[in-house]
């Protein structure tokens, strides 16, 4: 990093950044657990695995809470000369962090509302079906904001390539994060490109917090 890079109140960016980097990973491990892919599994796979759906709406919106500071964080870091850029850089990226925070609640929450209520279903076929529509549904609600946070991030990778703020690999896998969210609506129903996308902004979120706290406090810029 720069030497002549600060931002103000670095430890609550900086902290911000890491725990939301961890919390990516954290979300790609809950991703990625085996899960049936027949409807008539979805719901008694669900009371079985109650406590895992819990933890993934929980850390979905400790994602949203910690990931807007970072980017916010991100954006004084790598504005310099181009603020306007970043800005626009900010805006997209936390705006995709909400959206995608958001969806993934609603779809844990619907999931969960169903099998609750699901006994009271006036037949088992009527819960199979409403489970296979959610499950559908689920990637046309995680669409806009990983393509969102997809255009954010592509924007924020532009900054760090230019400004030499990041190493070029940093600023690579940054590139591959955008492009991948961008890509996310031509392949449908695949999980692939958004656990790219959530990876890559891991570990920007890690390497951001450890800047911004190994940074000088003299001289802070404006956030």
């Amino acid at each position: 990093m720069s030497a002549d890079a600060h931002v103000d109140n670095r430890l609550l960016f900086g902290g911000a950044a890491i725990a939301s980097g961890l919390l990516s990973f954290l979300l790609i491990v809950l991703a990625t657990s085996p899960a049936p892919r027949a409807a008539a599994e979805l719901l008694p796979y669900l009371e079985a695995h109650r406590p895992t759906y819990m933890l993934t709406a929980t850390a979905a919106l400790l994602w949203v809470c910690t990931g807007i500071p970072f980017i916010v964080g991100l954006g004084a870091l790598l504005g310099g000369a181009r603020p306007v850029l970043a800005r626009a850089a900010e805006l997209l990226a936390a705006g995709g962090v909400l959206l995608l925070g958001v969806a993934t609640f609603a779809t844990v929450g619907a999931f969960l509302a169903l099998s609750a209520a699901g006994q009271l279903a006036p037949a088992p076929a009527e819960s199979t079906y409403l489970a296979a529509v959610l499950s559908n549904l689920s990637f046309y609600l995680s669409d806009p904001g990983l393509m969102t946070l997809g255009f954010g991030q592509l924007l924020f990778a532009s900054l760090a390539w230019r400004g030499g703020v990041f190493p070029r690999l940093l600023s690579a896998i940054g590139y591959a994060g955008g492009l991948a969210g961008l890509l996310t609506l031509a392949v449908y129903q695949t999980s692939v490109l958004a656990l790219v996308q959530i990876g890559a902004l891991g570990v920007w979120g890690i390497a951001t917090g450890i800047m911004l706290l190994r940074a000088r406090p003299a001289r802070p810029l404006r956030t």
